[in-house]
């Protein structure tokens, strides 16, 4: 076994001590993730955020006036998803945030328009996200790997994916196991974010793809109650390294 499963299978099946009591050791082991905003704040900033753009776009509208539209409320389109004649997907970034625009038409009119979080990302929507020096260019073309970032398109195999993983990782475990079981799945765990007696979270990459796995224990048995599985917003640098973006 390498040293570094060793070592996390150690510090999960450890006995949990106050936060005063813990050694320098294991406080590095916990991710310190940006402290901007908390998770629910964040959540409810991003809901807002999907809530006025949807609105200020609306439907009823032609395809030029999406482009248009979005461009005038500062947002830039970093790349093209789809743009059939029934459908339009950008993905758009404004003030270190990204988003994926989706808009359904019949008959060159718009009938439906949604505003998602951007889960997987095209690497030009990275780039720009990253870039200190970026500058706004319309993308020329639809660019050729959709199915592996578009929201719509990949959300499908990602909802039959988190089923699958979380009734194969099971409850009724204690937590050491989840290491051995998620590795053995193919996952890399790259952040500990935390490790208390009720919770275990965890970032893993798989594939280029990062996930949160959320494991709430049963204080007095330390057996696992439930298992959850989503997709990681927010990652931290180990995680990013690991999936090559730093």
């Amino acid at each position: 076994m390498k040293m570094r499963n060793m070592t996390l299978i150690a510090l999960l099946g450890s006995i949990v001590v106050p936060a005063a009591w813990a050694t320098d050791s294991a406080k590095a082991a916990m991710a310190e993730k940006p402290a901007v905003m908390d998770t629910e704040a964040r959540m409810a900033h991003i809901k807002t955020m999907q809530d006025q753009l949807k609105q200020a776009l609306g439907t009823g509208k032609d395809r030029a006036y999406y482009r248009q539209t979005l461009e005038k409320l500062g947002y830039g389109i970093t790349a093209i998803n789809a743009n059939d004649h029934d459908y339009l997907e950008y993905e758009v970034v404004k003030a270190g945030e990204s988003y994926e625009v989706q808009v359904d038409f019949k008959n060159g009119v718009a009938t439906e328009v949604d505003v998602t979080i951007n889960v997987w990302p095209a690497d030009a929507t990275m780039q720009a996200l990253k870039s200190k020096d970026y500058r706004y260019t319309y993308p020329a073309t639809v660019i050729s790997n959709a199915s592996e970032v578009s929201d719509r398109l990949r959300g499908k195999s990602w909802v039959r994916e988190k089923v699958a993983v979380e009734k194969q990782l099971g409850i009724g475990r204690d937590r050491s196991y989840y290491v051995a079981a998620l590795e053995k799945l193919g996952y890399e765990i790259t952040s500990v974010n935390d490790n208390d007696a009720g919770e275990l979270e965890m970032e893993v990459v798989k594939d280029g793809t990062s996930y949160e796995v959320e494991v709430e224990f049963d204080k007095k048995t330390r057996k696992s109650t439930s298992v959850d599985v989503s997709a990681n917003f927010w990652e931290a640098d180990a995680t990013e390294r690991a999936k090559g973006e730093k």
